[in-house]
């Protein structure tokens, strides 16, 4: 009777304390093939600051605009910091302005400077409905240091349901769409 008891216990103890699966998430951001022979001069630097919580693999969301939470079982595949310097990137070396784009805190001097911001990666609920929302302050500037451009980035898309799966689409349309902004703002000011 003893050993019946050990052994329903010991079942019921691992079944209550098992966690669930852990679930990774990656944004479909297309992979613009570079300037492999950029005949620019001019070499980039982006410089992207973020709150912790951006910094940080893990998927956040907020049910009103004072409480955000943090998901415990779903994750990005690399930060949402990293994913916005990544994508900018690569789509920024593609269009043959310059010779190089590097990712620093520090810009090295001859550098241009595209400074981010990166305010808002997250998912949205307004009561039924969802969103994905990008949120980013974006400037540009000489190796001089003057300004050439700056502005407020913001993309709110609406998501199919409340799942991280529907926000990994949303939010890789969200921050192409960024991408392809700021992209022709400096083409335009270049």
């Amino acid at each position: 009777m003893l050993r019946n008891f050990i052994a329903v216990a010991a079942i019921f103890f691992v079944t209550a304390c098992s966690m669930p699966e852990t679930k990774i998430y990656n944004l479909d951001i297309p992979v613009e093939q570079g300037s492999i022979h950029a005949t620019a001069d001019d070499s980039l630097v982006i410089r992207i600051d973020a709150p912790r919580y951006l910094a940080q693999p893990y998927i956040a969301y907020r049910d009103s605009p004072y409480q955000k939470e943090i998901s415990r079982y779903s994750k990005w595949d690399s930060s949402p910091k990293v994913m916005v310097s990544e994508g900018l990137k690569g789509s920024l070396f593609s269009t043959g302005l310059f010779r190089e784009v590097k990712i620093l805190n520090i810009v090295p001097k001859g550098f241009y400077l595209l400074d981010i911001n990166l305010k808002r990666f997250e998912r949205l609920d307004e009561g039924n409905q969802a969103f994905g929302e990008l949120v980013m302050d974006v400037a540009f500037f000489t190796p001089e240091s003057k300004e050439l451009y700056h502005g407020r980035i913001s993309k709110k898309v609406e998501l199919d349901d409340k799942n991280f799966l529907s926000l990994a689409k949303g939010l890789s349309d969200a921050l192409n769409e960024a991408i392809e902004e700021v992209k022709d703002n400096i083409t335009k000011v270049l």
